[in-house]
C-alpha cells in the first residue's frame, strides 16, 4: 500500500471516529459545563498562587508574574490538546486489555496501537485549548513574545509538548500488559504530572534534571515557554530531542513486547 493511499484509510478512519465523538458529546451535553467548571477552577486556583507569590517578590527564578502566566497559557494549551486526543483512550486503556477488548482491535486492517489510542476524542477541551490560547494572547507583550513569525515556533512547540506527553502517558500505561493494576501507573503519573504546572527553573538541581531527562514533564509547558520567550541553547535542543527519541523507541519496544505477552496469554 503506498503512503498517499495508506494516509487516506487512516483520515478517513478518524473522521468517523470524529463524527462518532460529536455524535457522543452532543447527546451528554452537561459533560461540557461540567468539564469547563472544573478546569476554570483548576485555572483560578494555579493563577492565585502565583498572585500571591508574586505580591511578595517581583521575580520569581527569572520568571516575572507576567511571563509565569504566558506560561501558564502555554501549559494550558498544551495540556488541552493531549486531552482533545488522546486523555479518553488512555482512562480506557485498562479495560481494553484486561477485558480483551484489544481482540477486536487487533482483527482490524490497520495499525492496532491507532485504534487504541485514538477511539475517543474529548471535543469539550476545545474549549480550555481557546482557554489557553486566550492567556497566551492576553500575556505576551508583557511577558516579551515577539509575535508575528514567532507564532509558528509556538504552534511548534505546542506540538512538542503534545509529543511529550502522549509519550510519558504511554510510557505508564503500557504496564498494564504485565499487571492489572492500571490505576497505579495512572496515579503516579499525575503525582508526576504536578511537576509541569511550574516552570523548570524554580525546582532544585536534582529535581529540575529529572524533570528534562528520565521524567521530562518540563517539555510540557515550561521549555516551550522558555523557548519562545527567552530561547534555548544548542545543548537544550540536543536534549530535547534525544530524550523524545528515548521515549518513542522505549514506548514502541514495551508496546511490541506486551502485544506478544497479551496473544500468547489469550492462545
Amino acid at each position: 500500500m503506498s503512503f498517499w493511499r495508506a494516509l487516506k484509510q487512516y483520515l478517513s478512519i478518524y473522521s468517523v471516529q470524529l463524527k462518532n465523538n460529536w455524535v457522543r458529546e452532543a447527546v451528554y451535553r452537561t459533560n461540557f459545563l461540567t468539564s469547563v467548571a472544573v478546569d476554570m477552577v483548576w485555572i483560578g486556583v494555579e493563577f492565585t498562587l502565583f498572585k500571591v507569590i508574586y505580591a511578595n517578590t517581583p521575580s520569581l527564578a527569572g520568571w516575572t508574574q507576567d511571563q509565569v502566566y504566558f506560561f501558564l497559557g502555554v501549559f494550558f494549551a498544551s495540556d488541552a490538546l493531549f486531552t482533545i486526543f488522546f486523555q479518553k483512550n488512555f482512562w480506557n486503556f485498562s479495560d481494553l486489555i484486561n477485558r480483551g477488548e484489544l481482540d477486536i482491535v487487533l482483527t482490524k486492517p490497520v495499525s492496532p496501537i491507532f485504534l487504541a489510542l485514538t477511539r475517543w476524542i474529548n471535543l469539550t477541551a476545545g474549549f480550555n485549548f481557546l482557554l489557553g490560547m486566550g492567556i497566551i494572547l492576553k500575556f505576551s507583550t508583557a511577558a516579551g513574545f515577539a509575535g508575528g513569525w514567532a507564532w509558528l515556533s509556538l504552534a511548534f512547540w505546542l506540538l512538542v509538548g503534545l509529543t511529550t506527553a502522549l509519550l510519558l502517558r504511554f510510557a505508564f500505561s503500557v504496564w498494564i500488559f504485565w499487571t492489572e493494576r492500571g490505576f497505579i501507573f495512572s496515579r503516579l503519573y499525575y503525582q508526576f504530572f504536578s511537576f509541569a504546572t511550574k516552570p523548570d527553573t524554580l525546582y532544585p538541581k536534582a529535581i529540575r534534571y529529572l524533570i528534562l531527562t528520565a521524567l521530562p514533564f518540563a517539555f510540557i509547558g515550561s521549555i516551550p515557554a522558555r523557548a519562545v520567550i527567552h530561547g534555548l541553547s544548542q545543548g537544550e535542543m540536543v536534549l530535547i530531542g534525544i530524550v523524545l527519541i528515548v521515549f518513542f523507541v522505549l514506548d514502541r519496544t514495551l508496546w511490541f513486547a506486551g502485544l506478544r505477552r497479551y496473544q500468547s496469554a489469550s492462545s
